[in-house]
């Protein structure tokens, strides 16, 4: 595996790891949680993982096989989003001017 290949299957991880984070900070703060969510972490969150924005429509309850399947979609969302942007960085830093 060349190494441009490893780098897009690094950020793809990378991406699919931050998701696989938010959705255990929403886990350990949820409603029956003694942990209050920190309103400017779960904006952090939101701008790291903009797939996420697609749980408003959808509003699962957490914990429930719907839950976690669309967690699961979001993260392979996120993962994709990650390698692309990692894709047209590489491309464009090859370029010469």
């Amino acid at each position: 595996m060349s190494a441009p290949d490893r780098r897009h299957i690094t950020a793809a991880m990378f991406g699919f790891a931050i998701t696989a984070i938010f959705v255990s900070y929403q886990l350990l703060t949820d409603s029956q949680s003694l942990i209050q969510r920190d309103s400017a972490l779960m904006i952090a969150f939101v701008a790291l993982c903009p797939p996420s924005l697609l749980s408003i429509a959808f509003d699962p309850e957490v914990g429930t096989n719907k839950f976690y399947f669309l967690w699961t979609a979001i993260a392979l969302l996120n993962a994709g989003l990650y390698a692309s942007i990692r894709a047209l960085v590489g491309r464009r830093l090859q370029r010469p001017d």
